[in-house]
């Protein structure tokens, strides 16, 4: 089977699919450099230790902890974002460019 077959028998993603794969994509990038800038200046203890939460006794769960929740925060901002975004109007409804004299 040549690569071109192969290329075929892939599904093509709808445009909601590609949308949410690039939002989860950035989303994720941005959560890592953001979990960089502030576990480089917080102690994930430290936090755990003010909100008093005695299930959490090790760094590494509060560092995803951490990730996780600003992974969700900017998930969410950027779906704000895409639903945001004006798009063209396509169909019966769209509006017509002015005729010409």
């Amino acid at each position: 089977m040549s690569a071109s077959e192969r290329d075929d028998q892939r599904p093509e993603w709808s445009r909601d699919t590609q949308k949410y794969a690039v939002l989860t994509w950035v989303s994720f990038l941005t959560s890592a450099v953001f979990s960089m800038f502030l576990f480089a200046y917080i102690d994930p203890l430290v936090i755990v230790d003010s909100i008093n939460v005695d299930a959490i006794e090790s760094r590494n769960s509060g560092y995803a902890i951490g990730f996780f929740f600003i992974w969700a925060n900017a998930w969410f901002a950027c779906w704000l974002t895409v639903r945001l975004i004006r798009r063209k109007r396509r169909g019966p409804g769209a509006s017509r460019p002015p005729r010409s004299p």
